[in-house]
Protein backbone atom coordinates (compact mmCIF):
# COMPACT_ATOMS: atom_id res chain seq x y z
CA UNK A 1 0.00 0.00 0.00
CA UNK A 2 1.17 3.50 -0.91
CA UNK A 3 0.38 6.76 0.72
CA UNK A 4 -1.20 8.97 -0.74
CA UNK A 5 0.72 12.58 -0.76
CA UNK A 6 -2.11 15.61 -0.96
CA UNK A 7 0.04 19.20 -0.64
CA UNK A 8 -1.89 21.54 1.42
CA UNK A 9 -3.32 23.55 -1.35
CA UNK A 10 -4.91 20.38 -2.77
CA UNK A 11 -6.81 20.04 0.13
CA UNK A 12 -10.39 22.00 1.19
CA UNK A 13 -12.49 22.52 3.86
CA UNK A 14 -14.90 19.29 3.36
CA UNK A 15 -12.91 17.05 1.88
CA UNK A 16 -13.02 13.62 2.85
CA UNK A 17 -11.04 10.34 3.04
CA UNK A 18 -12.18 6.97 4.11
CA UNK A 19 -11.21 2.97 4.44
CA UNK A 20 -12.61 -0.06 5.43
CA UNK A 21 -11.21 -2.82 7.97
CA UNK A 22 -12.13 -6.29 9.28
CA UNK A 23 -10.73 -7.05 12.99
CA UNK A 24 -9.56 -10.14 12.96
CA UNK A 25 -8.27 -12.16 16.30
CA UNK A 26 -4.49 -11.67 14.91
CA UNK A 27 -4.96 -8.04 15.58
CA UNK A 28 -6.37 -8.19 18.92
CA UNK A 29 -3.19 -10.23 19.96
CA UNK A 30 -0.77 -8.23 18.33
CA UNK A 31 -1.86 -5.40 20.00
CA UNK A 32 -1.71 -6.97 23.15
CA UNK A 33 1.69 -7.94 22.89
CA UNK A 34 2.54 -4.52 21.47
CA UNK A 35 0.74 -2.26 24.17
CA UNK A 36 1.72 -5.49 27.05
CA UNK A 37 -2.72 -5.13 27.80
CA UNK A 38 -3.58 -8.30 28.82
CA UNK A 39 -7.07 -7.02 30.44
CA UNK A 40 -9.45 -9.54 30.44
CA UNK A 41 -12.07 -7.43 28.45
CA UNK A 42 -10.14 -7.47 25.64
CA UNK A 43 -8.34 -11.17 25.50
CA UNK A 44 -11.42 -13.43 26.65
CA UNK A 45 -14.65 -11.23 25.72
CA UNK A 46 -12.90 -9.62 22.20
CA UNK A 47 -13.66 -6.13 22.93
CA UNK A 48 -11.51 -4.11 20.53
CA UNK A 49 -8.91 -1.80 22.29
CA UNK A 50 -9.68 2.11 21.64
CA UNK A 51 -6.19 2.89 21.22
CA UNK A 52 -6.70 0.13 18.37
CA UNK A 53 -9.11 2.25 16.68
CA UNK A 54 -6.58 5.32 17.22
CA UNK A 55 -4.24 3.93 15.46
CA UNK A 56 -6.25 3.08 12.45
CA UNK A 57 -7.13 6.93 12.77
CA UNK A 58 -3.43 7.21 11.94
CA UNK A 59 -3.34 5.07 9.26
CA UNK A 60 -6.30 7.26 7.58
CA UNK A 61 -4.10 10.32 7.93
CA UNK A 62 -0.70 8.61 7.26
CA UNK A 63 -2.13 6.90 4.67
CA UNK A 64 -4.68 8.66 2.82
CA UNK A 65 -5.80 12.46 3.75
CA UNK A 66 -2.98 13.99 3.63
CA UNK A 67 -1.09 11.09 3.46
CA UNK A 68 2.89 10.98 2.83
CA UNK A 69 3.31 14.75 3.89
CA UNK A 70 1.11 14.06 7.50
CA UNK A 71 2.77 14.77 11.01
CA UNK A 72 -0.69 14.26 13.65
CA UNK A 73 -0.43 17.36 16.46
CA UNK A 74 -3.12 15.84 18.11
CA UNK A 75 -6.16 12.90 18.39
CA UNK A 76 -9.10 13.07 20.96
CA UNK A 77 -11.45 10.08 20.91
CA UNK A 78 -14.45 9.68 22.56
CA UNK A 79 -15.53 5.38 22.13
CA UNK A 80 -19.22 5.66 22.79
CA UNK A 81 -19.66 1.85 21.93
CA UNK A 82 -17.49 -1.21 21.76
CA UNK A 83 -16.19 -2.53 18.13
CA UNK A 84 -15.20 -6.25 18.29
CA UNK A 85 -13.55 -9.38 16.58
CA UNK A 86 -15.03 -10.08 13.44
CA UNK A 87 -16.80 -5.75 13.06
CA UNK A 88 -15.93 -4.53 9.71
CA UNK A 89 -15.42 -1.10 10.94
CA UNK A 90 -15.52 2.17 8.20
CA UNK A 91 -13.00 5.01 9.57
CA UNK A 92 -13.53 8.59 7.79
CA UNK A 93 -11.99 11.78 8.23
CA UNK A 94 -13.49 15.24 7.23
CA UNK A 95 -11.64 18.59 6.50
CA UNK A 96 -13.50 20.62 9.00
CA UNK A 97 -10.82 23.68 9.16
CA UNK A 98 -7.66 24.81 6.95
CA UNK A 99 -4.99 27.30 7.98
CA UNK A 100 -2.36 28.42 5.43
CA UNK A 101 -0.42 30.15 7.37
CA UNK A 102 0.44 27.71 9.95
CA UNK A 103 0.03 24.61 7.32
CA UNK A 104 -2.83 22.63 9.96
CA UNK A 105 -6.02 21.11 9.10
CA UNK A 106 -8.40 19.64 11.22
CA UNK A 107 -10.17 16.34 10.72
CA UNK A 108 -13.86 15.34 12.33
CA UNK A 109 -13.37 11.28 12.47
CA UNK A 110 -16.05 9.00 12.77
CA UNK A 111 -15.58 5.26 13.24
CA UNK A 112 -18.37 2.97 12.50
CA UNK A 113 -20.06 -0.13 12.23
CA UNK A 114 -23.18 -0.52 9.93
CA UNK A 115 -24.54 2.71 10.58
CA UNK A 116 -23.60 3.06 14.23
CA UNK A 117 -21.03 5.44 15.39
CA UNK A 118 -18.57 3.42 17.80
CA UNK A 119 -16.16 6.62 17.75
CA UNK A 120 -15.85 10.30 16.95
CA UNK A 121 -13.15 12.98 17.71
CA UNK A 122 -10.91 15.21 16.02
CA UNK A 123 -7.46 15.70 14.75
CA UNK A 124 -5.16 18.11 14.32
CA UNK A 125 -2.26 17.43 11.42
CA UNK A 126 0.10 19.83 9.94
CA UNK A 127 1.14 19.08 6.33
CA UNK A 128 4.70 19.01 5.51
CA UNK A 129 6.07 20.45 2.49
Amino acid sequence: MKAKEKNLEDINVGDSASFERTITDNDLTSFADISGDYNPLHIEDKVIYGMFLGALVSRLIGMELPGKKAMLIKECMEFKMPARVGDTLMVKGSVIFKSQSSRLIELLIEIRKDKKLLASGSAHVRVLK
